[in-house]
């Protein structure tokens, strides 16, 4: 049987899956944004609005998920 993952282990896993999610979030909105600007019609602005709209909660919530995990990890770090 094998014993739960540790505290540290945890908080150093929360810290790398939500800075990849904070990651592809922000190239996701990046992307719609860039190819925007590229066509350069309202439909494509409008779109890019959309997405900066979708992408701003969901990167405050991973932005603060990820200095919980990276402060967990900081915090429980062994001393040598």
């Amino acid at each position: 049987m094998r014993s739960p993952p540790s505290v540290p282990r945890l908080f150093r896993g929360l810290a790398v899956l939500s800075i990849g999610g904070l990651l592809l979030v922000v190239l996701g909105a990046a992307t719609v944004a860039m190819f925007a600007e590229f066509v350069k019609t309202w439909r494509w602005y409008f779109r890019m609005e959309q997405a900066m709209a979708l992408a701003t909660p969901a990167t405050v919530v991973l932005l603060v998920l990820s200095v919980v995990g990276l402060a967990g990890t900081v915090a429980l770090a062994d001393r040598d």
